[in-house]
């Protein structure tokens, strides 16, 4: 099964889609997306979502016959910052079925093109945060930047083990 990944860099920060993991579950997803996706950026939480319950805005929805339980349910949006882009999350809406959600989440997000909407109901998002697991973060590669190095030292070392040098040969009478 695959599901989404959405990774939050801090805690005032939105929810941004970072590709995807492949899990037999919600448990070993949260897992395989910590592994994946937590340890290299800083990250404050991540939420999972299987890809089958993800969906696509169809700006034709109105037009399907689809019907919830009667029952409104919190839906996340996601929008596409650009075309290729990744899907951030951009709100909720509340809505009885998929179709519902859509239209709302059009007449809620969309500026011009309610095809770049994901909508998937909090029902299915799986969260991990920082007080369940210790995330990564940035790893330290400062060592892989060019150094300078301070040769006066070692350079003033080298000049008096020489001195040193002529000295004692001068002493045991071989210059």
């Amino acid at each position: 099964m695959i599901w989404e990944v959405f990774r939050q860099q801090s805690p005032d920060a939105d929810f941004v889609h970072c590709r995807d993991v492949h899990a037999p579950d919600r448990e070993m997803a949260k897992q395989f997306s910590v592994i994946q996706h937590g340890r290299r950026k800083p990250t404050h939480a991540l939420w999972v979502a299987p890809q089958e319950k993800i969906t696509q805005v169809d700006p034709d929805a109105e037009s399907r016959d689809e019907t919830g339980d009667g029952a409104e349910k919190p839906w996340a949006v996601f929008r596409q910052d650009k075309p290729g882009g990744y899907h951030t999350h951009c709100g909720d809406v509340d809505a009885a079925s998929a179709a519902d959600a859509e239209q709302a989440a059009i007449a809620a997000f969309t500026d011009d093109d309610p095809n770049s909407l994901w909508v998937v109901q909090h029902q299915y998002i799986g969260e991990v945060t920082a007080d369940d697991v210790t995330f990564g973060g940035t790893t330290n590669k400062s060592y892989r930047f060019a150094q300078t190095y301070n040769v006066n030292p070692a350079a003033e070392e080298v000049e008096a083990s020489e001195s040193e040098q002529i000295e004692a040969e001068k002493q045991r009478g071989e210059i």
